[in-house]
């Protein structure tokens, strides 16, 4: 097949297969041509929908997203030097593109200098040839497949190939691609692309790479279908212990991320309905044995943002007190509240990985369900009426009516304004803040 037009017909969703002829009527209109290229043309032909595209643009990728922004509002970033632009739908579809180029390599792991070039050298950059796949879509030659590099060939021989010898020199991260899409799609790494990988390897090409670059990468794996099946690689080509010093992938670690991978697939019963950040998640099982100073090198290393050390240290730290005490004995609903209600959904999958006590699950199910939305209707600004003025007095009274709320001892407005004015005339709660104030 040398048109993917059957397929692009056949493969898409409509709104897809809508967006990508869209594309090559303004292409046309303004005198562009584009070419759809890498992981689109490869997982169409594997039968698959990839709603994040590479766009080649023969003049300017800029004014041609300029062009697209028009018809196809979203957020669009454009990068007048590199001669490229990101265009992000708020459908999901995003759309990555480039200006024809060529690249060129001061040095192991360094940026490359570009400039621009035709399609088939624009193809020659990129990394295995099972991504050097283009389709036309101006209407003119609208799906012709241009395929210089027996792409379709390797695709359907499951090999993951690289273009030329010195590739994981240029680019030291493809050595963590190769493994990525080796373990993804299930292919094999072709006999002389391994031996150079290895060289790589032994050779310390990463460390070449920015730690940013590198982590940028990482945090990729664990966007896959499978990020175990890519560690337990990474561990066996002596990787694994480069890329996560400090932490032993050992048989303890092994199970823990079989397990979780487990709970992922079975989202209603592990709690991940819903947004839930797995790279996190995944890092918390990782680092779960780690001590706090070890954990904290990693965060550094990976370059992790605030936001992200602050949930995986809560999880870390919560986690194992909250199993400990729901375990040892039976919790009231607000003591329950209380030790769960902080922990990132993230953590409350990670219990479930971490202790298959049905007890423990129900809990966790318990609070999910009935727990982390009951609230009393009583608000601060009731207490303020109430003559509390804001301080430790305030967040006792605040804390017992939300224990009495949550453990069913008060229902209703009534019963919970009668609780509070109870409280505040027993402990004279209103005189100590005061003095407490003053």
């Amino acid at each position: 097949m040398t048109n993917l037009t059957p397929l692009i017909n056949s493969s898409l969703s409509k709104e897809l297969h809508a967006t990508i002829y869209l594309l090559g009527y303004l292409a046309q209109r303004e005198s562009f041509k584009v070419f759809a290229v890498g992981g689109f043309v490869r997982d169409l032909l594997l039968g698959k929908e990839n709603r994040d595209l590479d766009l080649v643009v023969d003049r300017s990728a800029t004014e041609y997203a300029k062009h697209v922004a028009k018809i196809l509002p979203g957020r669009l970033q454009c990068f007048e030097r590199f001669g490229t632009a990101k265009l992000i739908l708020s459908r999901g579809i995003i759309f990555d593109l480039v200006t024809a180029r060529q690249e060129f390599y001061a040095g192991p792991g360094a940026l490359p200098d570009i400039e621009r070039s035709s399609l088939k050298n624009d193809l020659y950059r990129r990394d295995f040839t099972i991504n050097t796949m283009a389709c036309a879509l101006n209407p003119e030659k609208f799906g012709r497949l241009y395929d210089y590099f027996g792409g379709r060939e390797d695709l359907e021989r499951g090999i993951i190939r690289i273009l030329y010898n010195l590739s994981f020199v240029d680019d030291p991260l493809r050595i963590i691609r190769a493994i990525r899409f080796e373990q993804r799609f299930d292919f094999i790494i072709e006999e002389d692309t391994y031996l150079m990988l290895r060289k790589a390897i032994a050779n310390r090409m990463l460390e070449k790479v920015s730690k940013e670059r590198l982590y940028n990468e990482i945090r990729l794996v664990f966007k896959e279908p499978s990020p175990l099946k890519i560690l337990i690689r990474l561990n066996e080509l002596q990787l694994f212990k480069d890329i996560f010093p400090r932490l032993e992938f050992n048989g303890q670690l092994k199970e823990r991320l079989l397990l979780l991978e487990k709970r992922i697939a079975e989202p209603a019963e592990s709690g991940l309905e819903g947004n839930c950040n797995y790279f996190i998640l995944y890092l918390s099982a990782l680092f779960y044995d780690l001590s706090e100073h070890d954990t904290a090198y990693l965060c550094h290393l990976m370059r992790l943002k605030r936001k992200e050390r602050l949930a995986l240290f809560a999880i870390l730290k919560k986690v194992p007190e909250a199993i400990s005490k729901i375990k040892q004995a039976s919790v009231s609903p607000a003591q329950l509240y209380f030790l769960l209600h902080e922990l990132p959904k993230e953590g409350l999958a990670l219990m479930t990985v971490l202790e298959r006590d049905p007890h423990l699950c129900e809990q966790i199910s318990y609070f999910k369900q009935e727990l982390a939305c009951r609230r009393p209707l009583i608000t601060g600004k009731d207490l303020l009426e109430k003559g509390l003025k804001p301080g430790p007095a305030f967040n006792r009274v605040l804390k017992s009516l939300y224990e009495a709320v949550l453990d069913g001892k008060v229902a209703g407005k009534e019963e919970e304004l009668a609780f509070v004015t109870f409280l505040i005339k027993k402990n004279k709660i209103c005189e100590e803040a005061g003095e407490g104030d003053n």
